[in-house]
């Protein structure tokens, strides 16, 4: 039973230390603001060209086959998201805009994220599938909702894993089943947005299904992740705007934990962050929109958990496309 107390062992300290965002149970990311996407599906759509998105996050570096994930995602919206309204030439000239006013339609959106993570001996392939209804609700006010589905395969790599009794029989079994375990997921999540503000719901696990340890041995149900996320955008002068927002993630009989976030955008092609992630992490990050079709972001976080002595920060990159873009980079 040594080798069930570990996995079980492993498992919470898995999720207590990365119990925010998309799991190991679910897995994290520091610059989900800048591929909202993979925190929120129902943002597929969110702007008028398919977005593509490659990331890599290799955390807690100088701890030996610690976590790091690598995702794939993409996103685009379907149909015409505005239909044109030409107002009369009577208008006066120093509103511009009236003279072609566009008129906002509820609309279509799908998406897709493949993701592998792996930590320790164990490595978790992820994949998702999404769409997303789009509908104004109010002057500049919409509301989007969106189902998705994924699957997830859990993979043991005996390799990595020192045995510290031979001949256990709860790790021969596992051994014998080929160290996999494979679940499947169905999530919801809302996103209502205007040109200053933004609020937004998504969850993860809601099936609650069971990590298998053998054919005849499973451990507890996995627990439902709740993630809420609102902010505001600040125009401090014609060129910067500034966002502050705030990430607040709920998971049964676990604490509370949230994200506090401030990102600066200099004339929509460079911009510069902080977050704080409570008792856990200070993340500094920074990006530029290189063109309007490719962007890249960089994160560093630095622990403020007792495994800061042990590690020397975790990193984060993202590289970014936007195909057909009819419209400005910027988020």
């Amino acid at each position: 039973m040594r080798f069930l107390r570990s996995i079980s062992t492993l498992c919470v300290l898995v999720m207590v230390s990365v119990s925010a965002g998309y799991s190991q149970q679910v897995y994290q990311f520091s610059q989900y603001l800048q591929n909202i996407y993979a925190l929120n599906t129902a943002t597929a759509g969110l702007h008028d060209y398919t977005e593509v998105n490659v990331g890599f996050r290799k955390q807690w570096v100088g701890i030996d086959n610690s976590p790091q994930t690598l995702y794939l995602s993409v996103n685009t919206p379907l149909g015409k998201r505005l239909e044109l309204s030409p107002k009369a030439s009577s208008v006066r000239i120093s509103n511009p805009q009236a003279y072609n006013d566009f008129k906002r339609k509820s609309f279509h959106a799908v998406g897709g994220m493949l993701a592998v993570d792996s930590y320790g001996p164990y490595a978790q392939t992820v994949a998702m599938l999404s769409y997303a209804f789009h509908l104004p609700v109010a002057e500049e006010l919409t509301l989007s909702f969106s189902p998705n589905v994924s699957f997830n395969s859990v993979r043991f790599d005996r390799t990595k894993a020192i045995v510290e009794l031979q001949g256990d029989p709860t790790y021969d079994s596992y051994v014998g089943m080929q160290g996999k375990s494979q679940q499947m997921d169905i999530n919801l999540a809302f996103w209502m947005y205007h040109t200053k503000f933004f609020f937004g719901y998504s969850s993860d696990q809601l099936v609650q299904d069971r990590l298998q340890v053998s054919s005849t041995i499973t451990l507890e149900d996995l627990k439902a992740h709740h993630q809420f996320i609102g902010g505001y955008h600040h125009k401090m002068k014609r060129n910067i705007v500034l966002t502050p927002s705030v990430m607040v993630k709920y998971v049964d009989q676990s604490p509370l934990s949230f994200d506090v976030n401030f990102r600066v955008d200099y004339q929509d092609r460079i911009w510069g962050g902080l977050s704080y992630r409570n008792a856990h992490a200070l993340v500094a990050m920074f990006g530029m929109h290189v063109s309007n079709t490719f962007r890249f972001g960089y994160a560093f976080d630095f622990s403020l958990s007792a495994i800061r002595t042990q590690n020397i920060g975790s990193h984060e990159l993202l590289i970014g496309v936007n195909l057909f873009n009819r419209e400005k980079a910027a988020f």
